[in-house]
């Protein structure tokens, strides 16, 4: 005679458990976490609504320049923003954000025609005053991916890599391929 229990099928869990709904007895207490004493850190939330914020940024401007664009969620291979140009053509964007540096720790970006990272910069203190526009810092991805595996650092200054790939207007490298 074997002491193990014999594994339950999915139809047979629903069933059991629907059966002992009506039974108070057959469910443990339920569970309560008091609320936290101390208030949540500045910098645990900053981050997340930056990110947001940071591609209803771009998201914004390219409407004020009559680009058709619009935002993607949850969209594989680092597409945050799809540009339509046309039938059949799109640009696309992967925006980044930074807060209170130009440095940005390389992490790994799709490379392909048409496909853009869009840097968004933060100061410090962004949630401070809420009508400082952030900078903005738009590369070709081919040309960055290119440059930077040429350098083969771990954080880069996204000023010297506009710089050297000389970007000047980061919007109008859009707006033209969009049009």
């Amino acid at each position: 005679m074997s002491s193990r229990k014999r594994k339950l099928s999915d139809d047979e869990i629903e069933a059991e458990v629907l059966s002992d709904l009506a039974d108070p007895s057959a469910w443990d207490a339920p569970i309560y976490v008091p609320p936290s004493k101390s208030p949540r850190p500045a910098w645990v939330t900053l981050g997340r609504h930056l990110e947001l914020s940071a591609r209803f940024h771009v998201l914004s401007i390219l409407h004020r320049l009559g680009a058709e664009a619009s935002l993607t969620n949850a969209h594989p291979e680092n597409v945050d923003i799809t540009v339509v140009q046309g039938p059949g053509k799109a640009l696309t964007l992967d925006v980044k954000t930074l807060v209170g540096t130009t440095n940005w720790l390389v992490q790994p970006f799709t490379a392909r025609k048409n496909h853009y990272v869009a840097f968004v910069l933060f100061a410090r203190d962004a949630g401070a005053d809420p009508s400082a526009a952030p900078g903005v810092l738009v590369f070709p991805s081919v040309r960055l991916k290119s440059l930077l595996g040429q350098q083969r650092v771990g954080a880069v200054d996204i000023q010297s890599l506009a710089s050297e790939l000389g970007i000047g207007n980061p919007w109008q490298q859009l707006v033209a391929n969009a049009a």
